[in-house]
């Protein structure tokens, strides 16, 4: 965790705290005052008829239930309080999530101001009745868990609608890392630490030791750098690779036409009509699943995730070889030869008309609307 991080942490704990503390107040010193001014004494009336103020001593839960067991009251909210530390601490400290927070310290506070009742007098002092429905006698730190009760309902039901919005929930699968450990000899001082990496492994790219990095998965002499860190004579390097998590994409029993494949590469003739990368609206029958489904186990783990090592792409109406690597070591080195232009690449278009010339070259700038950013623009 960073330090950012931590002092957002901190200042969202510091803010829950503090309207915790306010609404309990509000709980506990309004029952005081009903304590001091209406214990011994005939019901106030409010609104003649609808709304009044009558002192009862709740000896039980809602309704009088578990009357008396003060032991029961004790474990139920030690196990709410406890599941509302857990929950509090995994919502995302955004905009998105703030009426969840919100609801959540509400309730607890509800939670909270009943609780110091029953642990200090015994029972919960309740003063609030409708005489118009006859609704049994309440108190504010009721009002705090229905009402947060009534808004947590209408968030799940209209606002937080996707399984998606309930990730932070889930308990995430530890990760287990492999630790590559290098001490820097005589002669090597003086170049960047992702270049060294990236020369000592010929496994770890460039640009995944960036990532690795930033996510202060690298460490010099026990302290984490920044990429432009040179390296010294006798630094001792340790490198946390996470293990390759899975992707979302499901395998696909699709045939391929496959020209050519070996222990690191794969060539297959892409059909027209076959997206290659699965995007919105294409999540299924695409080139990537039907790869995930030939290849299995064998296949690139490239910037820590595995997926089949597709170095390059080819439109979805277009019919084409395309490459696909089976391991890091074939994607690092195809990729870096795509990039100089080194691989030859040639293509077949059929026109219709007549031509004027035989050969020659079409040039124009391509560019993409600022409107409809999906839609390639050939100006």
């Amino acid at each position: 965790m960073t330090a950012v991080s931590s002092v957002s942490s901190c200042m969202h704990w510091i803010r829950g705290c503090i309207i915790i503390l306010l609404l309990t107040i509000l709980d506990q010193g309004s029952k005081s005052l009903v304590l001091a001014q209406l214990k011994d004494h005939p019901d106030i009336s409010l609104i003649p008829g609808v709304l009044q103020l009558r002192y009862l001593e709740n000896r039980g839960m809602a309704f009088g239930l578990f009357e008396g067991k003060i032991p029961v009251f004790v474990i139920l909210c030690l196990l709410f309080f406890g599941v509302f530390i857990y929950v509090y601490a995994r919502i995302p400290k955004n905009r998105y999530y703030l009426p969840l927070s919100v609801t959540a310290l509400v309730m607890v506070s509800g939670a909270l101001g009943n609780f110091i009742d029953r642990v200090c007098r015994g029972y919960v002092v309740d003063f609030i009745y409708f005489s118009l429905i006859d609704f049994p006698v309440f108190n504010i730190a009721d009002m705090y868990v229905v009402c947060s009760g009534i808004l947590l309902v209408m968030l799940v039901c209209f606002r937080y609608k996707n399984d998606e919005d309930y990730d932070f929930l889930r308990i995430k699968r530890i990760s287990i890392m492999e630790i590559l450990n290098y001490q820097v000899s005589d002669g090597q001082s003086g170049i960047r630490i992702d270049r060294y990496l990236s020369e000592m492994n010929e496994e770890l790219s460039r640009s995944y030791i960036q990532k690795l990095l930033k996510e202060q998965k690298i460490t010099v002499n026990g302290s984490a750098v920044k990429a432009n860190y040179k390296v010294q004579e006798g630094d001792e390097i340790s490198v946390a690779v996470p293990d390759i998590k899975e992707p979302d994409i499901l395998p696909e029993d699709i045939p391929l036409d496959i020209l050519y494949e070996d222990d690191d590469v794969l060539i297959v003739n892409k059909p027209k009509g076959m997206v290659v990368h699965p995007s919105a609206g294409h999540t299924s029958g695409t080139l990537v699943n039907a790869i995930m489904f030939h290849c299995k186990d064998n296949l690139s783990g490239i910037n820590g995730v595995l997926r089949p090592g597709i170095v390059h792409r080819i439109d979805k109406d277009t019919t084409g070889a395309l490459l696909v690597c089976k391991n890091d070591n074939a994607h690092r080195n195809l990729a870096e030869q795509l990039k100089e232009h080194s691989i030859r690449r040639r293509y077949r278009a059929i026109v219709a008309g007549v031509l004027k010339e035989d050969e020659g070259t079409i040039e124009g700038p391509i560019g993409q609307p600022s409107v409809d950013r999906k839609k390639w623009l050939s100006l």
